[in-house]
């Protein structure tokens, strides 16, 4: 009965801002196209009250196209973002009612160079944010050392803002995720790097960050004269941001 009351409330579906951050090369834009692909074109085949993302406007459309479009004609992943682009989408779902729309969400992708220390803009971005996404190169955190110290600097200053920015938000969801994870050489590098975040993540959440990590491969394969995404765990971080949002705004209704 609660479900029938729900699909038939007149209240407009929720509009979620999230923050796709990390540094150049990280794969932010690729780990977007992959989780469209991965969450859009699997929708006629999606389970009762399961998720997918459909473009919400012409604009945003047009940009995922192109960029898929890209894809598939360079046979390339698309080049660096060199200004904030940001995608409107709708979250649907199949209910015993038909189709529902979940919640809206406004993801803004943003350029590596933006996320610097201290970096005004981007506060006021978070101040403005529901949820964020930090994206990981892992084979860049396993070779390189500097690398590893800028990762580190990212987390402990979202451990000390957040919170702070977030007063009336608390357990501010926050994706980590482990980009190219198909790229690391061995099971055992793939092993260590998640023991090597895992305190990272877990002073997040002492800090009253909802923080949890997780693991994403996009491999391009060849189909035709052409090449497609073949996402490999972009799905999950979407429907955990979906659900926690969800979650965080029932508690404030009760």
């Amino acid at each position: 009965m609660q479900r029938l009351a729900q699909f038939f409330s007149r209240q407009p579906p929720p509009t979620y801002n999230i923050l796709s951050i990390g540094f150049r090369g990280a794969g932010k834009t690729v780990f977007l196209a992959g989780s469209y692909t991965s969450l859009h074109f699997n929708r006629k085949q999606a389970r009762l009250h399961q998720e997918w993302l459909e473009c919400q406007d012409p604009a945003s459309q047009e940009k995922m196209d192109r960029l898929l479009h890209h894809i598939s004609q360079t046979q390339q992943y698309p080049p660096p973002t060199l200004k904030i682009t940001d995608f409107n989408f709708s979250v649907k779902t199949r209910t015993l009612c038909g189709m529902k729309t979940r919640c809206h969400l406004h993801w803004w992708d943003m350029p590596g160079e933006f996320y610097q220390p201290n970096n005004a803009d981007l506060q006021l971005l978070l101040l403005s944010s529901h949820a964020c996404c930090l994206l990981i190169d892992a084979p860049a955190f396993v070779r390189e050392r500097s690398y590893q110290k800028k990762v580190e600097t990212v987390m402990a200053q979202l451990a000390q803002f957040l919170p702070q920015s977030q007063s009336n938000r608390p357990h501010y969801p926050l994706a980590v995720i482990l980009t190219k994870f198909d790229l690391l050489p061995t099971e055992r590098n793939r092993g260590q790097l998640k023991q090597q975040l895992q305190p990272f993540v877990q002073d997040l959440r002492s800090h009253q960050i909802n923080a949890h990590g997780f693991t994403s491969a996009i491999p391009l394969i060849s189909f035709g004269a052409s090449v497609t995404l073949h996402p490999q765990g972009t799905a999950a971080p979407f429907r955990w941001l979906i659900a926690e949002l969800k979650k965080t705004e029932q508690e404030r209704s009760h």
